[in-house]
């Protein structure tokens, strides 16, 4: 995950927080005792989650340099250095496994989810609190729409930006059990969409880094006229999914 996507992540952190604390009393992980982020990077539910659980909670990712800064901003935090498709842990090791906008990001999600199921305990749960889904998104205007722009880079970086609808079907997949999964998202109603509009069009312009070209400067403009007229809004679908072992 690069640079432009870590800053991304923290916005969607913000954004998602209901959602976690929805799925963190349905999955019970506040009472557990050992608890996993796998595909961490910057850590902050690894963070969140300590802080609210007495037991241990450990993030893990691949980027070392991601590790180092969560680890620079908050000393105490546990993280690993680490493979998904290969966790260093013994089978059975943890009460639950749970994750954000990851899966996305994997080659093979079903082998990930497989090695997941391998270190959490019996009965242990897996939770992907929000995966997106770029087709599904639904604008108004319908005119006022850049996903399809969004969706092209992620493809380009590797990702996959339908992996929200797939998630049912991953978890079957791993032999998972007790499959519960859901729209975790919220609608960008035109408050939200004034907040949110000046680092939205940050974030797309790093995507370009070459500055916005002659299409998406237009759709800027037409967003800023809709915005003053108080007739903008979106919805982006964002899936989250809990199995057993």
């Amino acid at each position: 995950m690069s640079l432009m996507w870590k800053s991304q992540y923290k916005r969607q952190f913000i954004w998602l927080k209901d959602t976690r604390n929805y799925l963190y009393r349905k999955t019970g992980v506040v009472h557990q005792k050992k608890v996993l982020e796998p595909g961490c990077s910057i850590a902050l539910i690894t963070e969140e989650l300590s802080n609210k659980i007495n037991g241990t909670v450990i993030g893990l990712d691949i980027d070392f340099e991601a590790l180092s800064n969560a680890k620079n901003r908050e000393g105490k935090l546990l993280l690993v250095c680490g493979d998904t498709y290969s966790l260093p842990f013994k089978k059975d090791t943890f009460d639950s496994v749970i994750f954000q906008f990851f899966l996305l990001w994997l080659q093979s999600p079903i082998s990930a989810l497989k090695e997941m199921r391998r270190i959490v305990i019996p009965q242990g749960c897996i939770t992907s609190i929000a995966e997106p889904d770029y087709g599904g998104r639904i604008d108004f205007p319908h005119t006022i729409s850049y996903s399809s722009y969004i969706t092209s880079k992620l493809k380009e970086e590797g990702a996959d930006p339908f992996v929200g609808r797939k998630l049912e079907y991953f978890y079957t997949k791993s032999s998972l059990n007790n499959i519960k999964w859901g729209l975790a998202c919220i609608p960008f109603g035109l408050e939200l969409v004034k907040k949110n509009f000046e680092d939205e069009w940050k974030f797309v312009e790093k995507l370009s880094q070459k500055g916005l070209d002659t299409k998406l400067k237009s759709i800027k403009k037409d967003e800023i006229k809709f915005i003053k007229k108080g007739e903008r809004s979106y919805f982006m679908p964002v899936f989250y999914c809990t199995g057993n072992k």
